[in-house]
Parts: structure tokens; sequence; C-alpha cells
């Protein structure tokens, strides 16, 4: 049992620990998708800017190289263009390293760095020289316009263009992000499904235990008491029986409480077989119990207790001894009683007391008892009179 309890207490930390755990990790994952949406878009944005300037910077060296060749424009304009041009290769390079998507595409990158390779390779030709040699220097221009031609063409796409790569890649890097999130969030409603139903659960335990005998499993004493006043107060008819089980101290006293234990859960089973059938038992202490019965018939219900007789026949064993149950029984109408709860209830105690000193099996109705018995009649007077009958058990 205490196992079970450490287990039951274990289970219910852990399950109030994960709704915070939950809320946490989405509130990460939704500030991981917002901050994945802006990273990447940030960098798209500065690659492309970084792009644009380099190949305005290719346009403007290529259009200078060419003036420079056909004799209208002198050396140090070119070179200078030429230096802002070398200078703008490392920044490109440099946006593209940070750019986590556009690192993944490799043939853009190779066109970068071959054409940085090619830029360089100039660099004795163009700032070395006091002349530059226009055949030589035309030839690099050719072939770097033929370069900034494809790296256009593949900045297009692969980078700008919806169905790109680049936007590929995008939108898969933000999927993943927002899966994540979805994922976290649908474990969230099912946790909140799960709290429910573990509430709900809880509950109706909680609630079938307050209805319950939890050694017998008969319906407790609140309930029954609550069932009565509420058929009184409607002025349902029904019957109403009171029972006690003769000789229960001496079982407890010979065998331990346990064997009482024992013989009171046979009790209920053999109840539950019979008289739960049409309608409710209760345990309302002890070795008491009350019937509330559907039938108003007295011999309806004297048929219905007969079955109850035929079902304690049965004998519960302990310590592999056989024990017979006694049980006697008194028996009222409530619109005997006028509907009225307590007096009901003292009637049908008082009944199954004088079965008790009668010895009788069978039920002893209340409207039996002589009639002088019951003017002016009390609790105190029903338990002075239970004295009278029987004794003490």
């Amino acid at each position: 049992m205490t196992k079970l309890h450490k287990h039951n207490e274990s289970n219910g930390l852990v399950t109030i620990l994960l709704g915070p755990i939950l809320i946490i990790c989405i509130a990460l994952a939704t500030a991981n998708l917002m901050s994945t949406y802006k990273r990447i878009h940030h960098q798209k944005q500065e690659s492309i800017w970084s792009f644009i300037q380099l190949d305005k910077e290719m346009g403007n060296t290529l259009f200078e190289a060419q003036q420079y060749v056909n004799g209208y424009l002198d050396e140090k304009p070119f070179r200078r263009s030429y230096e802002v041009l070398w200078s703008r290769f490392p920044v490109t390079i440099s946006s593209m390293q940070r750019d986590e998507i556009f690192s993944q595409i490799g043939g853009l990158t190779k066109l970068i760095s071959n054409a940085f390779d090619h830029v360089k390779s100039a660099e004795a030709l163009v700032l070395e020289n006091n002349t530059i040699n226009k055949v030589e220097l035309n030839n690099w221009v050719n072939q770097l316009n033929g370069m900034a031609k494809v790296i256009n063409q593949q900045l297009l796409q692969n980078i700008a263009s919806s169905n790109s790569e680049y936007s590929h890649k995008t939108a898969n890097k933000i999927i993943t992000a927002a899966v994540i999130l979805l994922t976290l969030i649908a474990g969230f409603v099912l946790y909140l499904g799960f709290l429910l139903f573990t509430l709900g659960t809880e509950r109706k335990r909680n609630l079938h235990m307050l209805a319950h005998d939890t050694l017998t499993g008969l319906y407790s004493r609140d309930k029954i008491m609550k069932q009565i006043d509420a058929y009184c107060k409607n002025e349902t008819p029904f019957v109403l029986l009171s029972f006690d089980l003769n000789k229960f101290k001496a079982v407890n006293d010979t065998f331990g409480h346990h064997a009482g234990d024992q013989l009171l859960i046979h009790l209920a089973d053999k109840f539950n077989q019979s008289l739960s059938k049409f309608g409710m038992v209760g345990r309302i202490g002890g070795d008491e119990f009350l019937w509330l019965a559907q039938s108003d018939d007295p011999r309806i219900v004297t048929q219905q207790y007969a079955l109850f007789l035929d079902e304690l026949k049965d004998p519960c064993i302990i310590n592999e001894k056989p024990i017979h149950l006694d049980i006697s029984s008194g028996g009222g109408l409530a619109a005997d009683s006028d509907f009225h709860m307590n007096r009901l209830l003292e009637r049908v105690d008082l009944a199954m007391y004088e079965a008790k000193s009668r010895q009788q099996k069978e039920i002893f109705w209340e409207s039996n008892i002589v009639k002088s018995i019951f003017p002016g009649l009390n609790r105190r007077k029903s338990k002075s009179r239970r004295k009278q009958l029987i004794g003490s058990d």
C-alpha cells in the first residue's frame, strides 16, 4: 500500500510539473519560430543587398575598363574603380558566410569565389604597372563580364525566385520551427485533455467514495439518508428495512476484527446478489444496515427478502470454519409514518430490535408493534425500549 501511495504521489507530481514545462517549451518554441523567421529574413535582405552592391561595382569596373581600353578614360579613375570592386568582394563573401541558408547553396558560393580570384589576378596588371596593357585588360574584362552574367543568372534562379533553392530551404527551416511549436501545442492540448479526464475520474472516484462504504462497497450512511429524506419530501411511496447482524460482537471477540470485516464483506456480497437489485442497501455503521426498497407493497418486499434469506444460507468461511449469518430485520412503510423521516427510522429501528428479541428471521413490521408504544415516542425512548427488549447484544 505504501509503495502504491508513493507511486501515485510520484505520478501526481509529474502531472503537476508537466503543464508548466510544456508552457515554457511552447514559449521557447514560439520565440524560436519568430527569431528564425526574423533572422532568415534579415540574412536574405543583407545577402541580396551585398549582391546588388557587388553587381553595381562589377558593372562600374567593367564599364570604366572598357572606356580605358577605348581611350576615353585615363588610368587613375579605372584603378580607383578596380580597388573599390576588390574591396567589395570580401564584404559580399562575409555576408554570404553569415547567411545560414546561402552557405548551403554551393554553386553560387563557388562562382563568387572564382570571380574574386579573377579580380585578384589582375592586381599586378592594374595596380603595379605604370601603364596598363590594354590587350590583357580586354581579355580580363571579357572573362569577368562572362562571370558576372553567370552570377546574375544564378542569383535570379537560386535566390530571388520564389521557387528557388534558397526559398525552399528557407521555407523548410521555418516549417521545422513551426512543426516543433505545433507539436508542443498539440502536446499541451492532450495534456489538458488528460488533466480534465484525470480530474473527472478523480471527482467520480471521490463522489463514489462519499456515496459508498469503504469496507463493504454498499451505499454510505450519508447517501442513503439523503435518498430517504428526498423520498419523504417528495412523498414517494417506499418501504424501509433496518438490519442488524446478530452475534457480530462474539465473532469479533473470538476471531478478531479482521474476521468481523470478512463477515461484513460477505454480508454485503449477499445484499448485492439480492436486495440491491430491488433498491438501495446502505451501511449506517458497525453491523447495522438499511434497505430502501423500491416497492411499497409488503408482500413483494417479503418475497424479495426471502431471496436474501436464501443467499444467507451460504456460510462465510473464517479460519477454515463456516460461520452462518443470522440477521434481524424490521420494516415499515413510509406512508404509515406520514413520510416523516425521523419517525420512520425510529419505528423500523424499534421493529428490528423487536425481531432481534424474538430471534425472528422474517421481517418484523413496525405496524405489528403494540400501538401503545408509539404515542410520544422519541429517540431516547426508542433506545430505552431496545434495552428492555434485548438487553445488550
